[in-house]
């Protein structure tokens, strides 16, 4: 009994600090903060369209640099929306936003450390945006990995490789960039001759054809007529000999596929032999074979 009553106690100690009141207070209050994370990813759509649609109407922002306008944008608005959310809710629960600051000013030193990061990917971002390292759409490497640059924020940098995967890089390890769409591309294909072949010959029906080929457009995405640059090695089983394009960007590759098929079949007309790797053996007197 003695227990029992002990169990009451607490119950009824307890009944006075929780009343109806405090309930409905904190289910009012947690109804508004439902509320404003309702508003405010309402808001964050809403503004993201209107400033993409007075992006895209300037005319003085071309495409590429109104899609990565476009994109920072949206992100600031974002974060900015998410700290007036959590500054809020926080006065809906009776926290002073100024003494929390005061608070966070107190562990400014500890704070300072830990977002070094933050800080040096925010600003390397800065410096992507204004001196206009890549933008959104264009091919590029940083870090070994390599794609369509989706989107640009102003933390981190989003890539997507050919096979589909999306690299997610912060802003501060961009180092060292290598950008495949400025200006133009360069298609850069080896053509590998028999040692056996006239190479002055094989150089002049190379040229011939994708002289040919240039003047009658069988190759899109040229800006200038193929060159051969001449040997560029003497390997084990051939003579390497290289060809040069200037393209539109982007179409570097498909005009080396191009290239190889053109000259793949002049050789074949011209009995120009491509070489593979062979073995040659000599039978000697006593019948052996080395």
């Amino acid at each position: 009994m003695a227990e029992t009553s002990e169990v009451f106690g607490f119950t009824e100690e307890i009944a006075k600090y929780i009343s109806i009141e405090s309930v409905i207070s904190l289910l009012v209050k947690i109804g508004l903060c439902i509320l404003v994370i309702i508003i405010a990813a309402v808001l964050i759509k809403v503004f993201k369209k209107a400033v993409k649609k007075l992006i895209y109407s300037h005319n003085r922002f071309s495409e590429r640099k109104a899609r990565t306008l476009n994109t920072v944008c949206a992100s600031v608005i974002k974060y900015v929306m998410y700290f007036f959310v959590v500054c809020e809710i926080l006065s809906l629960f009776g926290i002073n936003i100024m003494s929390f600051i005061a608070v966070a000013g107190v562990g400014s030193i500890a704070i300072a450390f830990g977002a070094q990061s933050l800080m040096q990917d925010i600003i390397t971002g800065m410096f992507i945006l204004i001196e206009d390292q890549f933008a959104v759409g264009d091919r590029i490497t940083v870090e070994g990995y390599s794609g369509i640059v989706e989107g640009i924020g102003i933390r981190t940098t989003r890539i997507r490789s050919a096979d589909g995967d999306l690299f997610i890089i912060p802003n501060g390890q961009v180092k060292i960039v290598t950008n495949m769409s400025k200006g133009f591309n360069r298609a850069v294909v080896d053509i590998s001759v028999a040692y056996e072949e006239n190479i002055d010959r094989v150089m002049d029906i190379m040229r011939d054809e994708l002289k040919t080929a240039f003047e009658t457009n069988k190759i899109n995405g040229l800006l200038g007529e193929p060159q051969v640059l001449g040997i560029v090695d003497l390997g084990d089983f051939s003579v390497v000999i290289r060809v040069t394009a200037d393209s539109v960007i982007g179409e570097n590759w498909a005009i080396e596929r191009d290239i190889r098929k053109f000259i793949k079949n002049r050789f074949d007309r011209e009995n120009i032999c491509i070489p593979y790797p062979q073995v040659v053996l000599h039978k000697s007197d006593n019948g052996s074979v080395q």
